[in-house]
């Protein structure tokens, strides 16, 4: 930290925006508040897949006075479950990225393509803050949904090898994967090798200062895994709400909707966790031709899998009204929005946020959620939206149906003030526990 108090800021995460997705937009969100307040950013992050080049290799650039060194993972863990955990060429990387960026303090948002052993590497140079922003510390796949689509409450190794061994088959002894632990210890059977990964990995936590974890529902989520509730802080991500706001207001002016009839929307990621088949299954079973389902998000297999999206295509060629829009930038949310008279998160996991839901409020559109995790703390019920069980067939049936067929309820959420934490109050606050840990000084050693 320099004689006048400005801070270099470390970030690990898994992408930099313009880089799909909620976490590399809120980091370069983050960044950027950072360096108004005369701090200094650094990331390290990992490249787009599909980009190429050996593993480990890294490209620096600048990104809006950030500088951001990508590296390309070993995709896929080698030949072991424990490789998804503990590489240590990427723990090299890490360490000569601390070499010259040297931070006074690091954020890690993610840890995919590091390894939980980075956290190590980290904390021997400066105090780690770690954002849990989903459960991949405790669930490979990230978000406690199992490969036939159950959903975990906790890691249990038996389970847990046997949803490793159909996801990854060529990691785990049982398909011929190494029979080592992220330590290299021996490992007897699948059930061994995942719970040796885990242990690894929810072990490394205790190199952290601070933990943080975006709701109180992402903090039940992971006392329930098994961690100390006690030293889980809740911190929410910040959004720039007015730039939203105003923007779908714009268009909503400038360019009116030319199409007629009802149009509800489902943002971001379309993967079995999300929910988005199910929720396109409950609204073909409605009738009415004024009705418009748009899913707007990448239809890409999950974890290697492609029958989510191929029943998803499948039931949209026998359903006109529903709309699969395709991917979207970050700059391109207000357009989206203002399209649509509400906005759909019907996941199945217990999301540690819900990003998607709180944009939309944002942008004033009433929101249909899930209950779970922090989707649950999102919209009031009945207030700005509704709250359904997950995978509550006969309740997101009603949920539909009264969205689309009461214009009044309509008209009621969406003038209900959006309640959403501030980007700059989360920075501020972000700012002083920074400080606070390096102040501190020494860190937590296993």
């Amino acid at each position: 930290m320099s004689a006048q108090g400005t801070l270099r800021v470390g970030f690990l995460a898994p992408g930099w925006a313009p880089d799909p997705g909620g976490v590399a937009a809120h980091t370069a969100d983050l960044a950027r508040e950072l360096l108004c307040r005369r701090h200094a950013v650094a990331a390290l992050v990992v490249a787009r897949p599909g980009e190429g080049g050996q593993a480990h290799a890294v490209a620096d650039d600048v990104v809006a006075g950030v500088a951001v060194r990508r590296m390309t993972p070993s995709w896929g863990g080698g030949d072991a479950l424990a490789g998804l955990v503990r590489d240590e060429r990427a723990e090299a990387v890490v360490r000569a990225w601390l070499d010259e960026a040297r931070p006074d303090v690091v954020h890690v948002h993610h840890l995919t393509g590091f390894g939980a052993g980075a956290l190590a590497v980290l904390a021997e140079r400066a105090p780690v803050v770690l954002t849990l922003h989903d459960y991949w510390l405790a669930c490979p796949r990230g978000q406690l949904l199992r490969h036939d689509g159950a959903v975990c409450a906790a890691p249990e190794p038996a389970t847990c090898g046997a949803c490793l061994a159909a996801t990854w088959p060529g990691l785990l002894p049982s398909g011929g994967g190494r029979a080592a632990g992220p330590e290299g210890e021996p490992v007897a059977d699948d059930a061994a090798a995942a719970d040796a990964r885990t242990r690894f990995a929810l072990a490394a936590l205790e190199r952290c200062a601070r933990v943080l974890v975006p709701s109180e529902g992402a903090r039940d989520a992971w006392a329930a895994i098994g961690l100390d509730a006690a030293r889980l802080e809740v911190r929410a991500p910040g959004l720039e709400a007015g730039w939203i706001a105003a923007e779908v207001a714009r268009l909503r002016r400038e360019f009116p909707r030319s199409r007629g009839g009802v149009a509800l929307g489902v943002l971001g990621a379309v993967q079995p966790s999300k929910g988005v088949l199910e929720l396109a299954r409950a609204f073909s079973a409605l009738d009415g031709d004024d009705r418009r389902l748009e899913v707007w998000g990448p239809l890409e297999p999950y974890h290697g899998d492609p029958s989510a999206v191929a029943a998803l295509r499948a039931l949209a060629r026998g359903d006109h009204r529903v709309e699969l829009r395709g991917s979207y930038g970050r700059a391109e949310l207000p357009r989206v929005l203002a399209r649509l008279d509400g906005v759909a998160v019907p996941s199945r996991w217990p999301e540690v946020f819900g990003l998607g839901a709180r944009e939309a409020r944002a942008a004033g559109l009433p929101v249909l959620a899930s209950r779970v995790g922090g989707l649950a703390e999102a919209v009031r019920h009945d207030e700005e939206g509704l709250l359904v069980d997950a995978d509550d067939v006969s309740g997101w049936a009603a949920a539909l149906e009264r969205f689309f067929g009461d214009a009044d309820a309509r008209a009621r959420w969406s003038a209900a003030p959006a309640r959403v934490p501030d980007l700059r109050e989360a920075a501020l606050e972000l700012e002083e526990l920074y400080r606070s840990c390096v102040a501190a000084g020494a860190v937590p050693r296993a």
